[in-house]
């Protein structure tokens, strides 16, 4: 599969940089990445509308921008943010696909499931890492039944560059995150959106100190049920990590962290409709 890469990267972001730069060297992919400079939301002024805070405007505005600069290069994009943490396999899995290009607009290798999946698509997602785990065969899922969040990584088809960026264009203006804007256009069916499984990406202890602004306990849920789908996570080490735990290990951390997540939520609910 023939395909460019850029990384998002804000200028003083050092120590994120070099960690991904160290990463690709050991792919040996240092040759098909490029930086892109990240583009600060304080630097946008009056040309950009919106609510948002300035993280998630400069967010906005940096993916647009890596479209816009890979339109004509003819070749699938992969789109990295700097705080992402590649499997040794990530690039060898994606050529390995043979994905047919009119099935798909966008290839996701993680995101958050935010809101929380409903207790029938945990069943399934569990069942879809069991068969990961007797086959070593990484699937997709459709993610238009299933909510997301998250831009850490992600593939996107060549055919669909220029109507991807038309499609997004001035949607800070609605005054919701660009990985919420991309969920409802792949809900609606205006994007094709699927996402590798189990992840061949997750995120780097830098992403607790996020240049965006997403910070607090309900993220930490978030965060901790999102790394528990990478291919190589333990799950037991998360939950016990989550919740300070020393005990013994739950019989199902998956579920537990689950649970938790579901409790983080209803709790942040509660408290707003204080």
């Amino acid at each position: 599969m023939d395909y460019t890469g850029i990384y998002i990267n804000l200028a003083d972001s050092l120590t994120r940089r070099s960690d991904l730069e160290r990463q690709l060297a050991q792919l040996g992919a240092t040759d098909r990445y490029r930086r892109f400079e990240a583009i600060r939301g304080t630097q946008a002024g009056e040309l950009a509308q919106t609510q948002l805070p300035a993280g998630q405007l400069g967010c906005w505005l940096s993916h647009l921008a890596v479209w816009r600069q890979a339109e004509s290069e003819g070749r699938h994009l992969h789109v990295l943010e700097d705080d992402v943490l590649l499997s040794p396999f990530l690039l060898r899995v994606f050529e390995e696909l043979q994905l047919d290009e009119s099935s798909w607009d966008l290839l996701f290798t993680d995101v958050y499931f935010h809101p929380p999946p409903t207790p029938e698509q945990f069943a399934q997602l569990c069942a879809a890492r069991q068969a990961f785990l007797k086959e070593k065969k990484v699937s997709l899922i459709d993610l238009r039944t299933l909510a997301f969040t998250g831009t850490t990584s992600y593939f996107v088809n060549r055919r669909s560059l220029r109507r991807l960026g038309e499609l997004m264009h001035g949607g800070w203006e609605s005054n919701r995150t660009i990985d919420v804007v991309l969920q409802q256009l792949i809900r609606r069916g205006e994007l094709r959106g699927r996402v590798a499984f189990p992840f061949l990406t997750s995120l780097t202890s830098e992403h607790q100190r996020s240049t965006a602004g997403l910070e607090g306990p309900a993220i930490r849920g978030l965060d901790a049920f999102r790394q528990a789908w990478f291919y190589a996570a333990e799950p037991e080490a998360i939950y016990n990590r989550m919740t300070d735990c020393r005990c013994n290990w739950p019989s199902d951390p998956l579920l537990e962290l689950y649970l938790n997540l579901l409790r983080g939520v209803l709790g942040t609910l509660q408290h707003d409709s204080v």
